[in-house]
This record gives structure tokens, C-alpha cells and sequence, in this order.
């Protein structure tokens, strides 16, 4: 760390007590203000050469101090290296920003891979607000000044790291047609909030925090929506939000009755305020908290709609086909099954992640491999008590090749491609993650590449868990005593003869009474 960058870290103080007037950053005319957030304990632990550890509960939320520390560290970020000059911060020509982010933040927290988007997503919001800052502070009552192109002393003093150049793109940007037309289309959006809160700097997640910490459970988000938009008096903001309050509470009481049951995102809050839950977040809870996570969905709706869409476009299709049938005279339920065309294997998945496999129709393999999907399990290894966990319960699909791909990805020789169904360990990390989940939460309902040695397979696991039948059963007893009786008669109605050495018994199986165990799915490889 450089002497400067040590001299800046010493100046930060508590909240609220003037800083000390020997500092380079120091404004005698702004004595006492509060400054830009430096984040001094982060420094001196990553000095030693240490990590803050950080604790997160089981919607995903950062607790206690850490967690503030966290959220601190990640604005203070965003200002020394997301350019204030950009437009849009999904843009691709800031991964390496977004990168240099992220490594900062594992290097100083705790923080799981599986927080990576949710890290940067508030890094992305922490930047807007930034420019937001600026750009109401300095910029709006003069942006038709000349003297508007020079950075404001206040911001030479408080932000170093932003340059002249990155100030003059600043202001050119705001100058165009396209900020002012983005800036009035956001003034009319922010016009139809009407249900602002009044939770302050605490937010959602200290309250959900504090909630838990005294009741042991987590209130429901229709309770923390109502939480936040109550003053400290004890009255609502507005009146309106008595009238939701009031429809709530008698959507709380049908609940009770049973004659209202919430269905996914349909719930009493939904209900109450009248319009559906926007895929891009969840009322009454943090940013951290995920639709998918809360509600428990298995396939997004976005997902469903893609699956409804190809659908129609099959449909569209075997219209089309019958058609021309039709026109030309040709019955398709005579025709013989070598002409009716390659068939497609129905498990790949319906996004653009998955190669088809096309097999023509043909004479069937006398000793195919074990084909279409298998119930299985999924492990990941223990990292902590040596071995391996169970994190998930899913099909898998052992008759792909090495060169059918996952998400743009080849499979490989030592993976297979799997679809979980069923989650045993939340917050597990997907040993081959994708660009589209890192977590087998975020996986939950779509296709992923495993390893092989990491997968196994409980062969007819219907017909294990169920057993043999009682019929079965005395069936083959049945033909056990026939075969007795039949053998007995065969003996005593031939002569007797000189005794032959006996001959070793071959093996027979029983296949109402077969056996099962677990076996590696590199088994049948």
C-alpha cells in the first residue's frame, strides 16, 4: 500500500465528528461533513494479510456487521473503477472492471462464487446512484454553463480517481438527445411509484435481521411491505396504504379459513396490490433475496414461455406436414417405419444450450446401451470433511456423446449430461458451472454437465422401491414346486445308472426377485 493511500485510509473517522484538518483531503469550508466512505478496517486487514469473514442467512442475505461492511466496500468499489462516463453497465466492455470488482471483494471478504451476481448487481446499482449523485449535485442547474466542463473542487477533493477526461465524457453524455430522453422516461416511471418506504439507510434486510433475531422466523413479505411504509408514530405514510393494509389483513384471514390458498408469486401481497410480480424483483424483500429462491420455482416463466412457443411451432409444423400428405395422397399410418424420417431424442433441452442428437430410424442394437434418462444422485466432494455429499436428486441422460454441448460447452469424455429435479443441499456449487448458474439452485429444472465419477445410478429404481408384487411372488413359487414334481417323476422312471460326478449348477435368475445396488455411472461407459 502507498504512503498516500496509507495517509487518505487514516483520515476516516465516526460518523457525524468533524475530520482532522491535516488531512490532504480536508475542505476547511465543509468542516464536519461527512466525506466520501474510505473503509479504513478493510485496508488494515487485508494488510495482515486476512479476510473479514461474512455470514449469510438462507435467503442469501449478508448478517451483522460484515454483511454492512460488505455492502460498504462494494460502493466504495464501484466509485474507483466503474467509469462515470458509461451508459449502461451490462455493457461487455466492462467485464474487466467487473472482474477487478469482484476479485477485490473475495480478497477482502468471505464471499462464495455462488454471491458473484449478486455482488456485481450491486455494484451496478451502487454506480448509478453515484452518477445520480453527481450529476444532481453538479451537473443539472448548470449544464448549459462553460464552466460545467471543470471538475468541481469538491469532487477533485472527495474523488480523485475520477480524471478530467472521465468528467468530460461525464457531461457529454448528458448533453445528448438520448440521456434526456432515457432522463424523462425515468421521471414518468418514477411518477407511478406510489408505494414508497420509509425504512431509510436499514432497508429490508436489517429488518428482516432484527425480525428474525427476536421471533426465531422470517415474517412474510406482505408483513415486511407494510413494516416499511409505517412511521415511527405508528401511523402510514399515506392513506392508501391503510386500504391495502386493511385488504391484507382479510386475504390473511380467507388464508386462515382456507378458502385462499398463495400459489407461487400469487400470494396475499400480490392480491392486495392489485398487479403481478415483476420477474426483475420481489416486493417486500432485499435485493439479495431471488424470485426463484423465494418462491420456490422450479422453471422461470420466461422458461415456460419458450416451451410454449416451441410448441406451437411443432404444432405449426405437423400441420404443415399433414398438408402435404394430403395433397399428395400419402397416409402416413401405413406408411412403413423406415419412412418415416430420423427421430429426434426428446431430453434435450428446449434453449439453444444443447445439440440434438439426430438417430435414424433403423433395426434396434441387440445389446444397446442403457438408453434415454435414469433416475440418479448427484454428489460434489466434501472440501471440509474429506469424501463426498449429496447435494441433488436428477435424470441423467448416459447416452450422450463427447461432443454434444452443454450451454456452448462440449461434454467431454468425463461428463454426462444431467437435469436436476430435486435439491438435497441448498447453496451447493455446481462443479462445471455456466454463465447462466453457478449454485444447483440457479440450475434447478435445466440441462448442466456433471462428472461421471460423481454421479450414481440406482438401476430400476421404480421397480426397487416398489418390490416384487404379491402376485409375482406366488407365481414363482408356483413354478418352483411344478419344476420339483416334474424332476421327482423324470428320476423315478428311469433306471438307475452308474453315478455320474456332479456337475457344477448353472446360474439362474430370478427376475421377480432381482437385487439392486448403487453403481458409478462410469460403470456403464
Amino acid at each position: 500500500m502507498s504512503q498516500d493511500h496509507e495517509e487518505e485510509c487514516s483520515t476516516q473517522t465516526q460518523v457525524g465528528k468533524p475530520r482532522r484538518t491535516n488531512s490532504p483531503r480536508f475542505n476547511p469550508d465543509e468542516d464536519g461533513k461527512r466525506r466520501a466512505t474510505l473503509m479504513t478496517r478493510v485496508h488494515q486487514v487485508r494488510t495482515r494479510g486476512q479476510r473479514i469473514e461474512v455470514s449469510f442467512d438462507v435467503k442469501g442475505q449478508p448478517l451483522g456487521k460484515a454483511g454492512d461492511e460488505l455492502q460498504s466496500w462494494i460502493r466504495v468499489l464501484a466509485r474507483e473503477h466503474i467509469p462515470i462516463w458509461i451508459s449502461d453497465f451490462r455493457s461487455v466492455d466492462l467485464a474487466p472492471q467487473k472482474e477487478i470488482v469482484w476479485m477485490e471483494v473475495v480478497t477482502s471478504f468471505t464471499v462464495d462464487v455462488s454471491f458473484k451476481k449478486q455482488v456485481l448487481k450491486s455494484c451496478g446499482e451502487s454506480a448509478k446512484g453515484f452518477r445520480y449523485y453527481l450529476y444532481q449535485a453538479f451537473v443539472r442547474d448548470h449544464i448549459d454553463e462553460e464552466n460545467v466542463w471543470q471538475r468541481p473542487q469538491k469532487v477533485v477533493h472527495n474523488y480523485p480517481t475520477i480524471t478530467q477526461d472521465d468528467w468530460e465524457k461525464f457531461i457529454q453524455y448528458r448533453r445528448t438527445p438520448e440521456f434526456k430522453r432515457l432522463s424523462e422516461q425515468g421521471s414518468e416511471v418514477r411518477k407511478k411509484s406510489k408505494y414508497g418506504s420509509t425504512g431509510g439507510r436499514d432497508g429490508y434486510r436489517k429488518r428482516d435481521q432484527a425480525h428474525f433475531e427476536k421471533t426465531r422466523k422470517y415474517a412474510e413479505r406482505h408483513e415486511r411491505w407494510l413494516d416499511m411504509r409505517v412511521k415511527p408514530d405508528g401511523q402510514f405514510k399515506k392513506d392508501e396504504f391503510k386500504n391495502i393494509a386493511e385488504t391484507i389483513e382479510d386475504f390473511t384471514q380467507q388464508e386462515t379459513q382456507g378458502s385462499f390458498e398463495s400459489v407461487g408469486t400469487e400470494d396475499i401481497l400480490t392480491k392486495a396490490l392489485g398487479n403481478a410480480e415483476h420477474s426483475g424483483r420481489i416486493r417486500g424483500q432485499s435485493k439479495f433475496v431471488k424470485q426463484s429462491q423465494y418462491f420456490n420455482l422450479v422453471q422461470p416463466a420466461r422458461e415456460k414461455d419458450e416451451v410454449s412457443d416451441m410448441k406451437r411451432q411443432i404444432a405449426a409444423l405437423e400441420r404443415t406436414v399433414q398438408e402435404l400428405c394430403v395433397k399428395h395422397g400419402i397416409n402416413r399410418e401405413t406408411m412403413p417405419e423406415e419412412m418415416t424420417g430420423p427421430t429426434v431424442d426428446q431430453h434435450n433441452s428446449f434453449k439453444a444450450s444443447c445439440t440434438l442428437n439426430v438417430k435414424e430410424s433403423g433395426p434396434s442394437d441387440p445389446n444397446p446401451m442403457p438408453n434415454a434418462s435414469k433416475e440418479c444422485q448427484l454428489f460434489i466432494p466434501d472440501l471440509v470433511n474429506g469424501g463426498v455429499v449429496l447435494v441433488a436428486i436428477s435424470r441423467a441422460y448416459i447416452d450422450c456423446v463427447p461432443t454434444d454441448t452443454v450451454h456452448g460447452i462440449p461434454l467431454g469424455e468425463e461428463n454426462v449430461r444431467v437435469i436436476i429435479t430435486v435439491l438435497k443441499l441448498n447453496f451447493a456449487l455446481l462443479p462445471i458451472p455456466t454463465n447462466e448458474a453457478t449454485s444447483i439452485e440457479e440450475a434447478i429444472g435445466g440441462f448442466v454437465a456433471w462428472p461421471k465419477s460423481l454421479v450414481v445410478v440406482q438401476t430400476n429404481l421404480s421397480q426397487a422401491s416398489k418390490g416384487p408384487s404379491r402376485a409375482s411372488n406366488r407365481e414363482a413359487e408356483g413354478s418352483k414346486r411344478t419344476k420339483k414334481r416334474a424332476e421327482r417323476k423324470k428320476i423315478q422312471s428311469q433306471p438307475e445308472v452308474e453315478q455320474q460326478p456332479a456337475q457344477q449348477e448353472q446360474p439362474s435368475f430370478d427376475f421377480n426377485n432381482i437385487s439392486f445396488e448403487l453403481r458409478p455411472l462410469a460403470f456403464y461407459a
